[in-house]
């Protein structure tokens, strides 16, 4: 999954995070909001019916560890104040070149 830095220019809110779902054979990579305590991280979600015991059960949220609070994340929604949020520049992940092409 690529990851972006979000930035929200109401409250200055910064994140790095993917954006969506990325599908797998019995689970999903979900990034999902806590509207707790407004973090944003990748949380794994077993499909219905899936084998996988090991994550059967919900996710909790990393940072207050409840569930119930935890919802799929639009990628545009600042947890924070709910005003919208935009991705600055590439995927942090991927390996930049140190030289450049002319």
């Amino acid at each position: 999954m690529a990851r972006y830095k979000f930035t929200c220019r109401s409250c200055s809110f910064e994140c790095i995070s993917g954006i969506g779902r990325e599908v797998g054979l019995h689970s999903s990579k979900v990034v999902m909001a806590c509207k707790s305590c407004a973090t944003i991280d990748v949380y794994t979600v077993a499909h219905p019916g899936s084998i996988n015991t090991e994550i059967s059960i919900s996710p909790a949220c990393t940072s207050c560890l409840s569930s119930k609070h935890l919802a799929e994340w639009d990628g545009l929604t600042c947890p924070h104040c709910q005003m919208k949020m935009r991705a600055i520049g590439g995927d942090v992940d991927v390996e930049r070149s140190r030289f450049k092409y002319w």
